[in-house]
């Protein structure tokens, strides 16, 4: 049997980053599940594709990153519980289908792990995919290690299955290839079989349908926003007046310096895990009680820009 089928809640498990996302996406009660293999995402298909032959989980290595999108999609508006996985690049290749997805919603569950690759490592280049979620208003989460990895994954499809959108759960080289302890939890049994429901008003998204939609969107864009200001996934840590902003593999860095320079009592972290929305009150809030701000993230400085806007507001 593969590891990631014991049913075993409680029992801590060694498991690489991707390891753990598949290992979240079972307990989810994953059915369906298609990738184009690309690294630092690799390994997440490659546990589907072994569990595949045990169970009946659907998977498929798609001819690439659309097909895999629109396949995921197809089973995700029918009601399955379906989880896409390709690195960032690949995002590029399935932005049409993500971008009209948007539009219409799914009626099962759906969630695209997109993994970026900071330098480089194994990439053409090194594109900063948090700017997908702005683009297509859809909810992102950035776990920071191994357990949080597998949790948001269960906690991303929840968040789908509740507000009928696709989740982008966002990974980086650093987290998809560590190793950590992770308590597993209990494994939900799949529904595998379902019936696609036409409805041409709603998925055909011809201008006088997708006007509509685009309303849609904008409304559950709001929910989602009050949902990121509550989240657990965001957190405060401390109550100096140093203020840090870290999401991502660069809060474990944060954290690594803080205890290094034994800073610990000066600083206040504000934790972004539920991304995008960005939870603007908290923030505010946040912003008044610290005397300066250090943003610490990769690639391009999108939170940087963010806050500079919120605090000038």
């Amino acid at each position: 049997m593969h590891k990631l089928l014991e049913d075993a809640p409680g029992k801590e498990m060694l498991l690489l980053g991707n390891e753990a996302i598949a290992r979240g996406a079972l307990e989810a009660g994953v059915a369906f599940a298609t990738c184009y293999p690309g690294t630092p995402s690799s390994e997440i298909p490659e546990q589907f594709f072994e569990i595949s032959k045990e169970t009946d989980l659907y998977f498929e290595y798609s001819t690439n990153e659309k097909v895999a999108m629109e396949v995921g999609a197809g089973a995700a508006v029918s009601g399955l519980k379906t989880m896409v996985t390709m690195k960032h690049v690949g995002l590029n290749v399935a932005a049409d289908p993500l971008m009209t997805l948007a539009y219409t919603g799914v009626k099962g569950a759906m969630v695209v792990i997109n993994a970026d690759d900071p330098s480089l490592f194994s990439s053409q280049n090194e594109q900063d995919n948090r700017f997908y979620a702005r683009l297509s208003g859809l909810a992102m989460f950035e776990p920071t290690n191994t357990q949080e990895m597998k949790d948001w994954t269960v906690a991303a499809f929840e968040l789908s299955e509740e507000t009928g959108l696709p989740v982008i759960v966002r990974t980086t080289t650093r987290l998809a290839h560590i190793r950590g302890g992770v308590k597993l939890g209990s494994l939900k049994p799949r529904v595998t079989k379902t019936q696609f429901k036409k409805n041409p008003f709603h998925y055909v998204c011809v201008p006088a349908v997708s006007r509509n939609l685009h309303k849609e969107l904008l409304q559950k864009y709001d929910v989602l926003s009050e949902k990121s200001e509550k989240s657990p996934l965001n957190q405060i840590i401390g109550n100096g007046k140093w203020g840090i902003v870290a999401n991502g593999v660069s809060f474990d860095y944060v954290l690594d310096a803080v205890a290094d320079l034994g800073i610990k009592d000066k600083v206040s972290i504000l934790k972004l895990g539920f991304s995008w929305p960005l939870p603007k009150k908290l923030i505010a809030n946040w912003l008044k009680s610290v005397d300066k701000v250090l943003v610490v993230e990769e690639l391009e400085p999108i939170n940087e820009n963010e806050f500079k806007a919120i605090a000038q507001e």
